[in-house]
């Protein structure tokens, strides 16, 4: 559907109309809009028929006179005069042309040749709104056909079921305009058959709190606003979008954590790789290493171990110290009384 746009000399502000479809099904929306427009540029009231239009001076013996009848009216008035009637046949004529532009080319051919912009605006209003009983049965159905498609896409259904009621209230208006009897309860309930598969919970909730007359804090749905309903529903999606973002977010902040745990401490690189435990060190005999990490006598980390500690002057321990130490340790000695010397002789055990 193509908008109209026309502006004034009062002021430079593009103002745009909807048109009227060739089935009037848009009225409700057109009329208003056309009215606000319209009326911001001083033009609805020669629609209504209540702008004043200004008298020329009678002409006496081809002089202008005042409306007393007697009096000359000076250069200045008459041309005060000429200006109004030349200002309300600018706007009578944009208001004609306003209501052309913004109508069907049948339509517009019916009117075309009417001299006044309200004689033009009641003929499309008797168009618009008197229609047979079959047509607004056949409207009613359309209405009631209406279904609003499912997206997985949180975001994306939420701007789609707004659009989607934005249409049904328009079409209801329209409906109301024409003559329709269509209650607010039997609205409702179209609205909410129009919903997809997986509003079927929130469905059973309403029907469920219709029950016990609790629906929103309303005695039941048959007294329920329209605009109460709706918004229910929108409040619901907006709601599933903010949960989306927050899943969204949470495993975003899950997936950058990993990342860093991976670059290892610093971000300097990964974290080194555990040595494998079925290694053999050919050194020292012991598994978990290899000779060039090994801290025994003859390894690549020689006396580089934690508990490996050097000389206060830097050096290392002799040789024959290690040999002493290695010695003490595969030796042990224990303290007895006298009452097992014999045992401890016979055993030869040596003396500390």
């Amino acid at each position: 559907m193509s908008n109209f746009t026309f502006n004034s000399n009062s002021d430079s502000t593009n103002l745009a109309v909807p048109k009227l479809c060739d089935n009037r099904n848009n009225w409700s929306n057109y009329k208003p809009h056309i009215q606000k427009a319209m009326g911001s540029k001083g033009l609805w009231r020669h629609v209504q028929g209540t702008a004043i239009a200004p008298k020329l001076y009678a002409i006496v013996n081809g002089i202008p006179v005042l409306p007393d009848g007697k009096s000359e009216a000076t250069e200045e008035q008459v041309e005060v005069k000429e200006t109004r009637i030349i200002k309300f046949d600018k706007q009578e004529y944009l208001a004609q042309h306003v209501i052309l532009s913004t109508t069907s080319t049948c339509l517009g051919a019916k009117i075309k040749d009417m001299k006044a912009a309200k004689e033009m605006w009641d003929a499309i209003k008797v168009d618009a709104i008197t229609k047979s009983t079959l047509y607004l049965l056949d409207t009613e159905d359309q209405l009631a056909s209406m279904k609003l498609s499912n997206s997985d896409d949180p975001k994306t259904h939420l701007a789609e079921l707004k659009q989607h009621f934005q249409l049904m209230l328009q079409c209801h208006n329209n409906l109301i305009q024409m003559g329709s009897t269509l209650s607010d309860s039997r609205f409702n309930t179209i609205i909410m058959s129009s919903l997809p598969e997986s509003y079927r919970p929130t469905l059973q909730m309403i029907t469920a709190a219709e029950r016990t007359s609790t629906v929103l804090g309303t005695s039941s749905l048959k007294k329920m606003k329209v605009d109460d309903l709706i918004a229910f529903f929108i409040e619901d999606a907006q709601h599933h979008v903010i949960n989306d973002e927050c899943t969204k977010s949470a495993e975003s902040a899950l997936a950058a954590h990993g990342k860093k745990w991976k670059k290892g401490k610093g971000g300097q690189g990964k974290k080194p790789e555990k040595p494998e435990l079925d290694e053999l060190c050919d050194n020292c005999n012991r598994p978990g290493h290899t000779k060039p990490n090994c801290w025994s006598k003859g390894g690549g980390k020689e006396e580089q171990g934690p508990r490996q500690k050097k000389s206060k002057k830097g050096e290392k321990k002799d040789e024959s110290a290690s040999v002493a130490e290695v010695k003490d340790e595969e030796l042990f000695a224990f303290t007895c009384t006298s009452d097992y010397v014999t045992v401890a002789e016979a055993l030869q055990v040596p003396k500390s």
